[in-house]
């Protein structure tokens, strides 16, 4: 499936985000907030980044599903 590059920026800061450590925790939410920002502000949108995450929850379960078979895969030395 093709997406656009920033929605697909946005899936993987969220990814990021909730496996990061601690440490990581804030400069993850920053990038997060940014690109979230940025894609209502190409858009126009006067919504907030909450509800733009809201409306890309089901893209992002796919997207989610997506890494983990490849980091399955990749685990499993390439079989599937």
């Amino acid at each position: 499936m093709s997406r656009n590059p920033l929605i697909e920026a946005i899936h993987a800061a969220r990814y990021d985000l909730e496996g990061c450590a601690r440490p990581e925790r804030d400069a993850c939410l920053r990038k997060l907030n940014e690109l979230l920002r940025q894609a209502l502000d190409r858009a126009g949108s006067k919504e907030t980044p909450e509800l733009l995450l809201d409306a890309l929850f089901d893209d992002y379960r796919e997207f989610k599903r997506s890494k983990k078979r490849e980091e399955w895969a990749r685990l499993s030395g390439g079989k599937q």
